[in-house]
């Protein structure tokens, strides 16, 4: 009997954690569909900006973290940024990226606290202390032309 309950247990944590990835933000290349489902699941409140050359997708966490997301006229996420208390989970936040975050080699001066990675894929910033995270994170290729993905706000 407890080989059974701990059997369906196991079952039910699977089935649990396969659904998890579903929950979290979009990811770099994903698209707008994406952005309006994660804000909805998130409970975030969502608010769109427009700007020239791209849209911004802001969406403000109960946690008070602030992620936006910056969509380049096709709607695919080509820059992430967060800022507030808690760094967001990057494996979601960077998506099929995340790999390239993973095993590139840190900038010279990059620390704990302070990270900058510069690829040719990948390009991201991240600095951070006990409640205040802030970072940014965009991939070169799919940044329209003309805007500076430094200078985002």
């Amino acid at each position: 009997m407890r080989t059974i309950r701990a059997t369906g247990l196991r079952s039910a944590l699977l089935g649990l954690a396969a659904l998890c990835p579903a929950i979290g933000w979009a990811a770099l290349g994903d698209n707008l569909a994406s952005v309006q489902t994660d804000g909805a699941r998130m409970k975030a409140t969502l608010r769109t900006i427009a700007a020239s050359g791209y849209t911004v997708h802001e969406l403000q966490l109960p946690t008070g973290t602030l992620v936006r997301e910056y969509l380049d006229a096709n709607s695919t996420v080509f820059a992430v940024s967060w800022r507030g208390p808690f760094k967001p989970d990057l494996r979601q936040l960077l998506g099929q990226y995340f790999d390239t975050y993973s095993t590139a080699p840190r900038n010279a001066g990059s620390t704990r606290s302070h990270m900058a990675i510069d690829g040719a894929s990948l390009v991201m910033r991240s600095a951070g202390h006990l409640r205040a995270q802030l970072g940014l994170a965009y991939v070169p290729q799919l940044t329209p032309a003309g805007v500076n993905p430094e200078a985002l706000p």
